[in-house]
């Protein structure tokens, strides 16, 4: 990201350096409205498939996990470290970070009450603290830098997640 010039943004893109610097006059406001963009699609991507009644609420919960697993697969490691990184030094990233985070687990949260209405309350905020923890670590196990199962492909990693994924659930 560092390294990322308007004009090779404008170039990648496909429009005029002097129409990203019309709406963006700073690379950071463009960083900036790419990240909360990005996160902006995939929480409404969520809200799309948590609607989705005509699903039962595991296969919704899996299909939420699989969304955020293909972003990953669509990220470079790089890109999401180096975005992570400046979240945390950033305290407008972090408060908009921690509601999207809040946001995310509220979606499993309710979908782990639907499979399980009678699991206690902490059991539930357990298995959305795992299932959290099992989605967010694919970062660092899926990705392409990844040092575990460098042999077996993306897909297939993804596959063995959410198949943690549903077995923690079941």
């Amino acid at each position: 990201l560092a390294a990322a010039s308007q004009e090779a943004i404008a170039r990648r893109a496909n429009v005029t350096q002097s129409a990203v610097r019309h709406y963006f006059p700073k690379k950071e406001d463009l960083l900036d409205a790419f990240f909360v963009e990005s996160i902006e699609r995939l929480t409404s991507l969520f809200g799309e498939e948590f609607a989705k009644v005509d699903k039962d609420p595991l296969s919704r919960l899996l299909s939420i996990a699989s969304l955020h697993y293909e972003r990953m697969l669509n990220v470079e490691d790089v890109a999401y470290f180096e975005i992570a990184s400046a979240w945390a030094r950033d305290p407008n990233y972090r408060d908009f970070r921690n509601e999207w985070y809040k946001r995310t687990a509220r979606y499993y949260f309710e979908l782990v009450r639907e499979i399980h209405p009678d699991w206690e309350q902490e059991r539930c905020h357990a298995a959305v603290f795992q299932i959290v923890t099992l989605v967010l670590g694919g970062w660092a196990t899926m990705g392409s830098s990844r040092a575990l199962y460098q042999r077996k492909g993306r897909n297939a990693l993804k596959a063995m997640l959410l198949d943690g994924i549903e077995r923690l659930i079941s």
